[in-house]
């Protein structure tokens, strides 16, 4: 069992190029409505547990490279609105697993006996978030204060299949859980040259409304091919503890994220 991602491009465009600082002064300035698209790929391990209806806990400790292995589909996407102080966010992340695997063993006796067992195993992740933002702190380094709500879907399937000495059997078994979590958080900003900006963002969760507790946090750098292309570059983890009602999903999922924004 595996999980996580897939999203996006990178894109090179040359032309006059204004600095982070007048981006930023032109964002604040309330001149209207702006808007960032950013496709992007989250590169993410995976480590933890979960457990629901007839599952039986099922323990995770994958890497990336394992997940893409086992990956059928995914996408990843992000998208900000803001006029003057306030902006609007958007998150989305949706994933496939699929996994399965085959075991063996021959008996003793002259001719032989074999027992055969082979599993297989579906994990559907899918996390939409969306927020309000406003800027708390504006100039050089601007930080915006942010509140909202993450909305989680995830669905597990196993098929257990088996012949012990010429006996067969078959066992299929499944769960599936949606939650929403509310969050507040930060993000900052500040430029260090020309076309590059240092981003940090932090977000603290659930409170037992949805998951019992869930944070997120985020360190990164952008740089600016042009006025509409944004290349993002950082590290992202996420953490979430749910444990209601017969199902539990403990899980962190952290790794290196790549993507490029496209502003109009």
């Amino acid at each position: 069992m595996k999980a996580l991602v897939l999203g996006a491009a990178i894109v090179a465009a040359l032309g006059a190029t204004p600095t982070v600082a007048q981006a930023q002064a032109a964002a604040s300035a309330g001149g209207g409505w702006t808007f960032e698209f950013t496709p992007y790929l989250w590169g993410a391990a995976m480590s933890g547990e979960v457990a629901g209806g007839q599952l039986p806990t099922i323990n995770v400790d994958m890497s990336f490279s394992d997940i893409l292995d086992n990956l059928d589909a995914g996408l990843m996407g992000a998208f900000e609105a803001r006029n003057g102080r306030w902006g609007l966010l958007f998150d989305a992340i949706y994933m496939k697993l699929a996994h399965s695997a085959t075991a063996s063993r021959t008996g003793p006796g002259p001719i032989g006996s074999t027992a055969t067992a082979s599993a297989e195993l579906e994990m559907t992740q899918t996390v939409y978030a969306a927020a309000v933002a406003y800027r708390a702190i504006e100039g050089r380094t601007p930080l915006d204060v942010i509140g909202g709500a993450r909305y989680a879907k995830l669905t597990v399937d196993a098929q257990i299949d088996g012949s012990f000495y010429a006996q067969t059997g078959s066992v299929a078994a499944g769960a599936e859980k949606s939650w929403v979590d509310p969050y507040v958080g930060v993000r900052v900003q500040h430029p260090i040259a020309e076309r590059w900006t240092l981003v940090g963002y932090a977000d603290v969760g659930g409170f037992g409304v949805g998951s019992d507790f869930t944070w997120q946090a985020a360190a990164g750098v952008n740089y600016e091919f042009s006025k509409a292309i944004v290349g993002k570059f950082g590290y992202r983890y996420l953490y979430v503890d749910y444990d209601k009602d017969g199902f539990r999903y403990d899980m962190g999922n952290s790794g290196l994220y790549l993507g490029v924004g496209i502003r109009f």
